[in-house]
């Protein structure tokens, strides 16, 4: 009577009883002292250490919590501007390097999850000082420490995952309990319970095919005696066939020195059966922890094009329940839910494609004004270049449709017809001084130019190149002689490029019959450019250097 009595009170609300544990139902419980697990119809006992030696459980396992396992827990700071990483607190250490004195952070978060997959929840016991900070996280085992309430109503934990497995009380607030779904929002539904009707016929399946092949497994075919046979013949056709089919030589044909007729055997119906169900089995448990059928080993379905579709599914629908599940836990019990403060675990590996997607996406970011350069090099996993990398780019075709209500449309803008001031005397002076040396070599330049199709900066630089550096070194030597600066001293070749860049604008409308005409102005435009970007290099060389004479003096 006194295991009956303990078996129907345990069917009653554990709720309502402060002090039993809201675990399973009594007839789990009941196979669970009895047999270490729960019974199936296949007559196997199924529980969480012998689901664990079926190979699809323990990949699913070990695929789920590797795969968190491998990210990185991230600490962030809410900022005016968005958010940043709190490097500087001491949690941030504790969640994303080292929680104990004795495992790493991958550990610990491979731990949580795979205890969380196999048994529904998973336990992370809170050391604290004095202050009530955090200092460490330990794990507890999941199937020794279980909720309970408190006389007084509030949740607690009793574990004896301790070295002499006595029983202690830990509070809720110094225990990390995640979860998965549940009836009543506090112990998780085992997966392996839930499911170990499946798992036990898989494991029955198992043992089945193990003993056919242990025994010798099914002979190809059957020798059978045509005419009667003595004692000698039957003593010989034991042997031959014992050694044809026993070891490494089984399912190979015995020749006996008789007359025998050999019927084959092939696989028939049933067996055949037998395998397919085999390959639904193992897709069924991917699906119990939805675990894409391709991780587990099964490629019947699998393609070049819906991998990656299918690894990203992995991700958002497969990871990111438990991140959450996690990240929240956390934000309550660590942080105690401060709304500057929220940890993320760090995705972006996963979630990344192949080398050529990943590429076009920061292409585009970086077109576009999202990314900076240093931003895209962070996430490529390399240096930064300085602080020009971290300058947006604007697309200078776009703008706000708004503005199109207060701006004057191009079209209904007058033309100007405001023509170009006369050059002076000492523009004069200049082409003249520069302009007759090059006029025969920037001739040929643009002739060459206009027998090209292709007339982009690309194109055009070797052409002018030769022609505009010839004139800038001619500029740079009076400059420096006029300004008495350092024989070291040389002008950006900026100046070049830009006009290069300008003159390929105007290339293009450029035809072979003006050439003479079209050399002509170009060269007094490049003579101008060149001039002007010069001497304005040469006073700005002549500033920097009055400056540092006072600051000498």
């Amino acid at each position: 009577m006194g295991l009956l009595n303990w078996f129907f009170e345990r069917r009653s609300n554990p709720m309502e009883d402060p002090s039993k544990p809201m675990a399973a139902s009594a007839l789990n419980a009941v196979f669970g002292w009895g047999f270490g697990g729960a019974s199936t119809a296949a007559g196997e006992v199924i529980n969480e250490h012998i689901a664990m030696q079926h190979v699809t459980v323990y990949s699913c396992v070990r695929i789920l919590a590797e795969a968190v396992g491998s990210l990185t827990a991230r600490l962030y700071q809410r900022t005016e501007n968005g958010r940043k990483e709190a490097t500087d607190e001491p949690l941030w250490k504790i969640l994303s390097l080292l929680p104990n004195d004795e495992m790493s952070a991958s550990v610990i978060w491979e731990n949580a999850v795979g205890c969380l997959a196999l048994t529904g929840n998973s336990y992370l016991e809170i050391l604290r000082n004095k202050k009530g900070d955090a200092l460490q996280l330990y794990p507890l085992h999941p199937l020794k420490t279980e909720p309970v309430r408190l006389p007084n109503g509030t949740l607690a934990y009793r574990t004896t995952a301790t070295p002499n497995n006595e029983a202690r009380i830990i509070n809720a607030e110094d225990m990390l309990h995640f979860r998965l779904f549940s009836w009543d929002g506090i112990v998780g539904l085992s997966p392996i319970k839930q499911a170990r009707q499946t798992i036990g016929w898989s494991t029955a399946a198992l043992k089945q095919s193990a003993r056919l092949f242990g025994q010798g497994s099914k002979p190809p075919g059957i020798l059978t005696p045509v005419a009667e046979i003595d004692e000698t013949d039957l003593v010989n056709m034991r042997k031959a066939w014992e050694l044809a089919n026993g070891g490494e030589n089984q399912n190979r044909t015995a020749v006996l020195p008789s007359d025998w007729k050999y019927q084959s055997i092939g696989m028939n119906a049933v067996d055949a059966q037998f395998l397919e169900s085999m390959q639904f089995t193992r897709a069924d448990i991917a699906s119990l922890f939805r675990i894409p059928a391709h991780m587990v080993g099964d490629s019947t379905k699998m393609s070049n094009n819906n991998v990656e579709g299918m690894n990203l599914s992995f991700v958002i629908d497969t990871l990111r329940p438990y991140l959450v599940r996690i990240e929240q836990e956390i934000c309550i019990k660590l942080l105690n839910a401060d709304p500057a403060r929220f940890v993320e675990f760090d995705t972006t590996e996963r979630l990344r494609g192949d080398f050529k997607s990943t590429m076009d996406g920061f292409a585009v970011g970086r077109q576009w004004g999202i990314f900076t350069t240093n931003y895209c090099l962070e996430k490529l996993g390399e240096n930064p270049i300085g602080k020009e990398g971290d300058v947006y780019l604007v697309p200078v075709n776009m703008q706000n449709a708004e503005r199109l209500l207060d701006t004057e449309s191009i079209q209904d803008q007058p033309i100007d017809t405001t023509p170009e001031p006369e050059p002076t005397a000492q523009t004069r002076s200049i082409f003249a001084a520069y302009s007759a040396p090059w006029t025969a070599l920037y001739k040929d330049a643009v002739g060459r130019i206009t027998t090209r199709s292709k007339r982009d900066v690309e194109s055009l630089s070797p052409i002018l190149s030769p022609v505009l550096q010839s004139i800038s070194e001619l500029m740079e030597d009076e400059a420096r002689t006029q300004f008495h600066l350092a024989d070291d001293w040389h002008v950006s070749e900026k100046s070049q490029r830009d006009f290069i860049k300008a003159t390929a604008q105007r290339a293009v409308e450029w035809k072979s019959d003006d050439k003479d005409s079209i050399a002509t102005t170009e060269l007094g435009k490049a003579v101008r450019a060149l001039y002007f970007a010069i001497y304005r290099e040469a006073g700005a060389a002549v500033a920097e250097k009055g400056l540092q004479n006072v600051e000498a003096a």
